[in-house]
């Protein structure tokens, strides 16, 4: 009985030892990850991608060869070598799409390697016409037909940025403005008027999509937000025109310290399956010895 007992308590040990194993890679409390199952993590919107049979984009240089429909980046936050650039570059003006989602100027340089005049600006975006009675969750409207728009109509935006040059796609409403001195209310200098939030730019034959938002992305925004079409733009993103996603420089794919390695590996399934092994070769190693 009582060596039962200690089999039963063995195996629950190593079975609890697994779970923990398994969840510590399986998520992270880094800002927008796809590793993060939390509320700010955007592990919602990668596994769509991923369920839709997008690929992951691991090298630009095998965009000169392979190159997919459309390439999705968020929060790109680099500036690429010369053949990085250049590869991306060729992608565009060969007739790719490459979708920016960034609310960071960081992320200018890539549209400037790109061919883009399309700039992002880090401003303080605020709106009467707002959700959840915050100023910076602004609601916009679409301006221009686009592919990537059909069916939407208005979205909700978390701390968005504002762009410039392109054409707009999706701006705010007249009674928005740049919150210079982040108070919430207009004052000082500020003026209420239409700002642009997503842009598009035709480059030779292809097409460069802005949207000064990565907030939209986060898991919390795919279902809070049910009276706008967050959840229909998130739909076009992942089945227009066959995309595949950054993983090179996109932030959900950057952490910091010993989980940079750690995500590293998660991009594929080995680092777990040597999980597995572990710990059934545990288990044999306890019957072998007869502890089990």
């Amino acid at each position: 009985m009582r060596q039962t007992t200690g089999n039963i308590l063995v195996v629950a040990a190593l079975v609890i030892a697994g779970i923990v194993i398994l969840s510590y890679l399986s998520s992270t409390d880094a800002e927008l990850s796809r590793y993060n199952n939390g509320w700010n993590g955007t592990s919602s919107f990668y596994d769509q991608l991923e369920r839709s049979g997008s690929t992951a984009i691991t090298s630009y240089p095998v965009l000169r060869s392979a190159y997919p429909d459309t390439l999705i980046m968020v929060e790109p936050h680099y500036m690429l070598n010369g053949e990085e650039g250049e590869s991306l570059r060729e992608f565009v003006t060969n007739g790719g799409t490459l979708i920016v989602i960034a609310q960071r100027e960081s992320a200018n340089t890539i549209l400037e390697v790109a061919g883009s005049t399309v700039r992002i600006h880090d401003t303080k975006l605020a709106s009467i016409d707002m959700e959840y009675n915050d100023p910076e969750m602004v609601i916009a409207y679409q301006v221009q037909e686009h592919s990537l728009l059909e069916d939407v109509e208005s979205i909700a935006l978390n701390q968005p940025s504002t762009l410039t040059s392109g054409e707009a796609l999706i701006q705010t409403s007249s009674i928005s403005w740049i919150d210079a001195n982040n108070n919430g209310k207009v004052d000082g200098i500020e003026k209420l008027g239409k700002e642009t939030v997503m842009a598009h730019e035709i480059i030779e034959q292809g097409e460069i999509i802005v949207l000064a938002d990565s907030g939209i992305l986060i898991n919390s925004m795919d279902f809070t937000v049910s009276e706008r079409d967050n959840a229909q733009l998130r739909t076009n993103l992942v089945t227009s025109l066959k995309p595949s996603y950054d993983t090179v420089t996109s932030q959900p794919f950057v952490t910091e310290g010993i989980l940079q390695a750690v995500t590293g590996a998660k991009s594929t399934t080995v680092i777990k399956i040597l999980a597995i092994l572990l710990i059934t070769g545990i288990i044999c190693a306890a019957y072998a010895r007869k502890i089990l």
